[in-house]
């Protein structure tokens, strides 16, 4: 039996809520320099990652490109069987995409 995505406008909306709390806490550590934003970006992410998880979702990192300029640093995480399918989040420094890979 085919696995079904979710429901588009739930990834729309799930982008959204990512990114206006990425935007957040951008605005919120912008001041305190690039250097800051570096260390604080993988570990804000896992946290938020972590609180989807608690809510019915299954995330797991499957990715990580990391740079020292926060804005170059990529992690992707998936909910799918096998890494890169399912509900994939990809993160770009303080911003994501959500999107659906089906499985092979």
């Amino acid at each position: 039996m085919p696995v079904m995505p979710p429901d588009y406008i739930m990834l729309l909306n799930l982008q959204e809520e990512l990114n206006i709390k990425l935007k957040e806490a951008y605005v919120g550590e912008a001041s305190k320099g690039e250097e800051h934003l570096a260390e604080i970006l993988i570990p804000y992410v896992e946290n938020l990652v972590h609180e989807l998880n608690k809510n019915d979702w299954s995330f797991g990192r499957y990715e990580y490109s990391g740079s020292k300029q926060f804005i170059n640093s990529e992690q992707w995480w998936c909910n799918g069987k096998e890494p890169g399918e399912g509900t994939i989040l990809h993160f770009i420094g303080f911003t994501v995409q959500v999107e659906w890979v089906p499985p092979n």
